[in-house]
């Protein structure tokens, strides 16, 4: 699916270009990319979600997205959830982008935060002396998003009839 603004004007314009993308023996995967023409010249293209966002607001489910599989999964959906929620020495965490990569709201994801399972392991422990380590929660969040993120896949496919793009 190809769109482009409603104003035809051929030197000033934005496109942006949904597709289900697979290559060779990988998953299909979502892919929203568009370009800027400005003064009949292209000033930028890529997966400039803001400006497309702009332009067309009703691709904010695609735009969500991106890069996910085609059953809606996130890209590497657990490790990347993982290095987001602060579960690595490199990162302590950022709500806000493992908000987006779970597509969850921020509470929830500043829930998911590796302090705060940490202190929810804690409160387990003191309630019933079992041991619980703080990625086992999250592995337990993360895999019951899989149905949800499949309904989310599915509904846009239908709702833009994609169909696959084969490189």
């Amino acid at each position: 699916m190809k769109l482009t603004t409603k104003n035809q004007d051929p030197l000033n314009y934005i496109e942006a270009t949904a597709i289900l993308r697979k290559i060779e023996d990988q998953k299909p995967y979502f892919s929203l990319t568009g370009r800027v023409v400005e003064n009949g010249r292209e000033s930028v293209r890529g997966a400039i979600h803001d400006e497309i966002l702009v332009a067309f607001p009703e691709l904010a489910d695609i735009a969500a997205l991106h890069l996910s599989d085609i059953d809606g999964r996130p890209m590497n959906s657990f490790e990347n959830g993982k290095y987001w929620a602060g579960f690595t020495k490199w990162e302590n965490g950022n709500a806000e982008i493992l908000a987006n990569h779970f597509r969850i709201g921020k509470q929830r994801s500043q829930d998911l935060m590796y302090e705060a399972l940490v202190d929810k392991c804690n409160e387990i422990k003191a309630d019933t002396d079992e041991d619980i380590l703080p990625e086992t929660l999250l592995k337990e969040f993360h895999d019951n998003q899989i149905p949800r993120w499949k309904q989310e896949a599915d509904a846009v496919i239908r709702k833009y009839k994609l169909t696959l793009v084969a490189d």
